[in-house]
């Protein structure tokens, strides 16, 4: 893993074409790596991303009551990674 993230926004502002509260922007090299590759992420990230996964993957209502969805291309990435651990640890843990 030798890219580098580009400066990012803080969450409040937000960065254009990026949704505030993204855990990975687009157009950023570090992000697209950390998109296949989820393990270089740290753990709070790690468990915002798993916990998004299973709500978009699922179905399930954010607590404002719409659907989840990815916010960036890298997130849905991350997220389609994740999925795949997901759904190989519920077919081993039959």
């Amino acid at each position: 893993m030798s890219a580098t993230h580009r400066i990012h926004p803080d969450r409040e502002q937000g960065y254009p074409g990026d949704p505030v509260g993204a855990i990975l922007w687009d157009d950023c090299e570090r992000c697209a790596e950390q998109a296949i590759d989820p393990l270089g992420l740290d753990a709070t990230k790690l468990r915002r991303a798993w916990d998004l996964m299973r709500a978009v993957e699922t179905g399930a209502a954010t607590r404002d009551g719409r659907r989840a969805s990815y916010r960036t291309r890298n997130e849905g990435r991350l997220g389609r990674t994740l999925y795949v651990v997901y759904v190989i640890n519920e077919r081993l843990a039959r």
